[in-house]
């Protein structure tokens, strides 16, 4: 009975293992946010596509719009961290599709806030390189 149990428990890890390619594309949305985070405009530039769009609170922005945005004053003391859990990834070829919770954690010295939302990301492999062309985000309550 005991191999039994341990040979499920072997079986269900590899079945649930990320493939190489998976991660590469989950990978390009944990960057682009961290670069967010710290406001690191050229590192978000690396991340997306010519042309990249981003749907958000019911508006269509560019990256120079999600730049513009994140470019301004901060308070003292101020720290974003950014968590994600991956509900599915897809890849076809040079496409990729994910959709994940992110949650972002902010604190200031004068105010700590939590955010979630649900989004989803299109990712285009150029030159070997996965960069997101859309990403949808949703406020989740």
């Amino acid at each position: 009975m005991k191999k039994i149990t341990l040979l499920f428990l072997l079986l269900a890890q590899f079945t649930f293992a990320q493939s190489p390619e998976n991660q590469a594309v989950e990978k390009v949305i944990t960057r682009f946010f961290d670069a967010l985070s710290v406001a690191n405009i050229p590192q978000m530039k690396a991340e997306v596509s010519d042309g990249f769009i981003l749907l958000e609170n019911g508006e269509i922005w560019t990256i120079d719009t999600l730049a513009s945005k994140i470019s301004r004053p901060k308070p003292e003391g101020y720290l974003r961290l950014n968590s994600f859990e991956f509900l599915e990834t897809k890849i076809d070829k040079n496409r990729a599709w994910v959709y994940y919770k992110n949650k972002a954690e902010i604190t200031s010295k004068t105010r700590n806030l939590t955010i979630k939302w649900l989004e989803s990301a299109i990712l285009r492999k150029e030159k070997g390189r996965w960069r997101m062309e859309l990403m949808h985000s949703t406020p989740m309550k």
